[in-house]
């Protein structure tokens, strides 16, 4: 048995580092959203520190997952829908970062019956919406969609300003909207803000693990 971390929305924090240091054999998962913080700060500090996360993930690739958030893909596509604290003088550095190293990053990430994203993955968005097969690697899918899945993993639901009775994607779905969770798998996401890791299982042998409380200190651990 080894350990898994995962490390829910950075937003500039440097607390990644004392926790990483804590598990130094452990496989980590980042769950996304690395730049656009809550309270003041140094953008040359919050920039240093998206550069020490992906020299980190340099350092250890075998052992590193760094999953793209709805807040980072705004800094990479100018197309994509701008995220609240979206900072233009952060925009031309933080996509420079993100576009050099896009191969060090990902959408999703499945070791056995355990799913990564950054927001999660309703059953109803998955099946209808971008068309998965529930019996082929999900995260292989989703990191491999096709020209029109891929469209469908930036859906941005009701619950967060879209479209009226639209589910939202793996980037921007609202913990409103993940009431029946991917049937079968175990998920671990940030993007929906909490107090401490929030654990929901659901009558489909489905569970949803929300992560989003690193600014408490707190992240998910466990063995496979």
């Amino acid at each position: 048995m080894s350990n898994i971390i995962a490390i829910g929305d950075i937003h500039g924090s440097a607390e990644w580092r004392n926790i990483v240091k804590e598990n130094n054999d452990a496989m980590v998962v980042f769950l996304g959203d690395y730049l656009d913080p809550y309270g003041p700060y140094n953008r040359y500090d919050i920039l240093n520190n998206l550069a020490d996360i992906i020299e980190y993930k340099r350092n250890n690739m075998q052992r590193v997952v760094l999953l793209l958030g709805n807040h980072d893909l705004h800094y990479i596509n100018y197309d994509i829908q701008i995220c609240t604290r979206y900072n233009i003088k952060l925009a031309e550095v933080a996509g420079l970062l993100f576009n050099y190293n896009f191969n060090l990053f990902q959408y999703a990430y499945q070791i056995n019956n355990i799913v990564f994203t950054h927001a999660g993955i309703s059953h109803q968005w998955f099946e209808f919406d971008f068309k998965g097969d529930i019996n082929r690697n999900i995260a292989e899918q989703l990191n491999n969609p096709t020209n029109e899945q891929l469209v469908k993993l930036f859906q941005i639901g009701s619950a967060r300003g879209g479209g009226l009775d639209i589910k939202g994607g793996i980037f921007w779905a609202d913990s409103s909207e993940l009431s029946d969770p991917l049937h079968g798998f175990t998920q671990v996401v940030g993007h929906n803000r909490v107090p401490y890791i929030m654990e929901f299982k659901y009558t489909n042998d489905n569970k949803i693990i929300f992560c989003d409380c690193l600014g408490d200190g707190m992240y998910f651990k466990t063995n496979i």
